[in-house]
């Protein structure tokens, strides 16, 4: 059997690419190893721009606002006066974007385990032949392995489920005992929360026993994850990467669905041509992946202390990170911050280097 792409991975960013492709008039397959779709860790927490790209109806919650918690008991509001980001069912939401890529002709191979990949061969519970190859499959690709692609470093995550009463506010924890080089967090998807944080420590569980006893919540039915950080080489020769498998993710925060949706397109309107799909990618979105990754070299300098300092700012600029706050092109709000509070800024740049 022999198609022209053949995509490893039935993700979001499996499908989205299968989906875009396929409208293309390619011949493609997807490879996906569990048996069905939908099986990802995620908060599940998006801006307006994915929503109307991707055209979902797994909406679940509208999210007005968020409440950031700092280690010394202080809390800082955001927003509150309008629909910031909004929830979603991230396996409907992938289902939903495989069930496209099967309407356009995209066909998909469930319980196939890769055991070899040959020039224009990939072996598994059968053989298969493409022209292009494109790994969807997640931060630690075996595809970007055989082809040398790159390594990158990764956050461990963790998320579980609890109860609360806030309906469409974010809460966000800072706090280095809890979630090292990271956050923790609860997002409200309408009848539960979805409670979980990131560390870059391994043992998550720990943590997250540690973050119900600051949230007095019990956290049921946890999962853990891991999260790229870091950009692989996105192509060599016929293979390209995709999503997580290339590290298109904002290091800030773990985001990748909007990243994902940029890269389908521009990888299905470039093709075959993956130096231009790099190429594109980062001039519409790479620099701010870059961005977040020199943020997040910052943020592993500061402590609590720095924590509960950058609180007593924050407080005084809640307009500023109203007005320009964007859960997609974060450094447009770190660059305002900066440009009103220079000092701080040199005090982190002085971290930073030290």
């Amino acid at each position: 059997m022999r198609f022209d792409i053949v995509i490893v991975g039935g993700g979001i960013a499996g499908s989205s690419a299968a989906w875009m492709l396929a409208k293309k008039g390619y011949k493609v397959a997807v490879l996906e190893r569990k048996k069905s779709i939908g099986h990802k860790v995620c908060g599940g927490l998006v801006s307006r721009r994915v929503i109307k790209i991707s055209k979902t109806d797994a909406i679940m919650n509208e999210i007005k606002g968020a409440r950031i918690f700092f280690p010394d008991g202080n809390e800082i509001m955001i927003g509150g006066d309008k629909t910031y980001a909004y929830v979603i069912d991230r396996e409907r939401f992938d289902n939903e974007m495989a069930e496209r890529a099967m309407a356009e002709g995209a066909k998909y191979f469930f319980n196939f385990e890769v055991k070899s990949v040959g020039k224009r061969k990939i072996d598994g519970k059968e053989s298969i032949e493409f022209d292009f190859l494109v790994g969807a499959d997640g931060a630690k690709s075996r595809i970007a392995e055989i082809y040398e692609m790159g390594n990158i470093e990764y956050i461990n995550a963790i998320q579980g489920f609890s109860h609360g009463k806030e309906m469409d506010l974010v809460h966000v924890y800072l706090d280095d005992s809890i979630s090292p080089g990271f956050f923790s967090w609860a997002i409200p998807d309408g009848d539960k929360l979805r409670v979980g944080l990131g560390s870059v420590e391994k043992k998550t569980m720990e943590k997250l026993k540690m973050l119900e006893r600051k949230v007095g919540k019990k956290v049921e039915m946890p999962k853990g994850a891991i999260i790229p950080v870091g950009m692989r080489k996105f192509y060599f020769k016929n293979v390209a990467l995709i999503g997580d498998a290339a590290g298109q993710v904002k290091a800030t925060s773990g985001g990748g669905l909007y990243a994902i949706l940029i890269a389908s397109r521009i990888l299905a309107d470039s093709f075959p041509d993956f130096r231009e799909y790099e190429r594109n990618f980062m001039k519409e979105f790479g620099k701010e992946i870059k961005r977040t990754l020199i943020a997040r070299r910052i943020f592993l300098k500061m402590d609590n202390d720095f924590f509960n300092h950058l609180a007593i700012y924050l407080k005084k600029d809640v307009e500023l990170i109203n007005k320009h706050g964007d859960i997609d092109y974060q450094s447009r709000v770190a660059k305002e911050f900066i440009k009103r509070h220079p000092i701080l800024a040199l005090s982190l740049m002085k971290r930073f280097f030290i």
